[in-house]
């Protein structure tokens, strides 16, 4: 029997049985469905990491002081984070001393931020905003882009005036019909007036940047600061990317020095790079990506086991059948080859649907929340391999059993 005949005859026992078509499908459409779903939003946010996300954060060619890692890894990292907590805070004077190691930098500058629960426009309200105070140069460092309006001025920062340019995300929730230029917004007990309007920024990242509200350093200190000299972080960018290592040593020698650590001791800072959040990241990546086939795995072998049972009762109902193609000639091999290929085809269609399921729930994912998603062809050709392999496992005892069947038996079978 041709190849053709098989899958011709399998599609048509799907169609004609489609009750048991479909629990014979639904591990394997299960399996493949996660596979896929897995490996485009992990590969989404492979390319986002590598091409976005780390130079944003980090910047390119920058470097972050802060008092502590904000990239948490496995149990270890979380006693680390924990024992970092008692690192002292950061202050105007780690700022000197930053300015001291790398004064030919391009761009320094320092922030604070904080989440508040609400900011109000008149009768209008947007929940969990993030306020951010930033030296001078802090937009130039991170490369923001105003869209309306106008950025913060040295007068802005040194008279600490009550102004603020906000992220679209605020401007759609508080000035849906009007400009917000002029117009004053309020957090808390203190009030801001809008002078420009950041260029959106969509996206992972962009989500957090679209819902900020930026304001100068000095204002952010004397209003909605928790602490005295709220400096959180510091930020480096030099000119050329030989000189970020250097910059990165003198720095971490000045600090150490500065706080009066001794050689062995562990730094009570933490330095980070974009190449730190891009290693985190990649740890994270092959922890999904080694666990994946073990778990893909289990819907795998559970979807082949039910297409076995599921093949054998098809050989039991057309056991007169079978009769029927051997007493006019039918080989062994011939009745092997039918059900076999019964088999793989039905499991390839699973994987086929669940290819298809698996792009829809990740593109639903990618929709509605801020994760990327990448189509890889290769993980395509690796789900239909694995319907195909799992078709043709499942297979092979029901085909066997059906190929072994005497003829006369066979016609005479009620």
């Amino acid at each position: 029997m041709k190849p053709w005949e098989g899958i011709r005859l399998a599609l048509k026992q799907v169609v004609t049985h489609k009750l048991k078509s479909f629990f014979s499908l639904i591990g394997i459409i299960i399996g493949i469905t996660f596979l896929i779903a897995v490996i485009t939003l992990v590969e989404g946010m492979n390319r986002y990491i590598q091409e976005d996300f780390g130079g944003s954060i980090a910047g390119v060619n920058t470097f972050n002081v802060m008092q502590r890692s904000n990239v948490i890894m496995g149990l270890e990292s979380i006693r680390e984070r924990r024992r970092d907590a008692r690192n002292p805070l950061l202050d105007m004077r780690d700022v000197e001393v930053v300015q001291g190691a790398v004064p030919n930098a391009l761009y320094l500058a320092y922030s604070s931020d904080r989440r508040v629960p609400e900011v109000r426009h008149g009768q209008l309200s947007r929940r969990n905003a993030r306020v951010l105070g930033g030296s001078e140069e802090y937009l130039a460092l991170q490369g923001w882009k105003i869209d309306v309006g106008r950025g913060l001025t040295p007068v802005d920062h040194s008279r600490a005036l009550k102004v603020a340019v906000i992220g679209t995300d605020i401007v759609e929730r508080l000035f849906p019909t009007t400009s917000p230029l002029g117009q004053s917004i309020r957090v808390g007990a203190h009030r801001f007036d809008v002078i420009g309007v950041f260029e959106p920024q969509g996206g992972l990242l962009g989500s957090i940047r679209d819902a900020t509200i930026y304001v100068p350093f000095s204002t952010y200190e004397q209003t909605l600061a928790t602490r005295r000299e709220p400096v959180e972080e510091i930020n480096v960018k030099v000119r050329r990317a030989d000189e970020l290592d250097a910059a990165i040593q003198e720095t971490d020698g000045a600090l150490r020095a500065d706080r009066g650590l001794r050689p062995r001791e562990r730094s009570n800072f933490h330095i980070q790079t974009s190449g730190g959040i891009l290693s985190a990241w990649n740890t994270v990546n092959r922890i999904l990506m080694t666990a994946l086939p073990g778990l893909v795995s289990v819907a795998l072998v559970v979807g082949g086991i039910v297409i076995m049972n599921i093949m054998l009762l098809s050989v039991m109902e057309r056991t007169r059948e079978i009769g029927v193609r051997k007493a006019v000639g039918a080989r062994q091999r011939d009745v092997l080859l039918q059900f076999l290929t019964e088999a793989a085809t039905i499991s390839t269609l699973g994987a086929g649907l669940g290819i298809a399921a698996g792009l829809g729930l990740a593109s639903l994912v990618a929709t509605l929340t801020p994760v990327p998603a990448s189509v890889s062809e290769w993980s395509l050709g690796i789900a239909l391999a694995l319907g195909l392999v799992v078709g043709i496992a499942s297979g092979i005892y029901p085909a066997y059993r059906a190929s072994r069947l005497d003829p006369i038996v066979a016609l005479r079978y009620e």
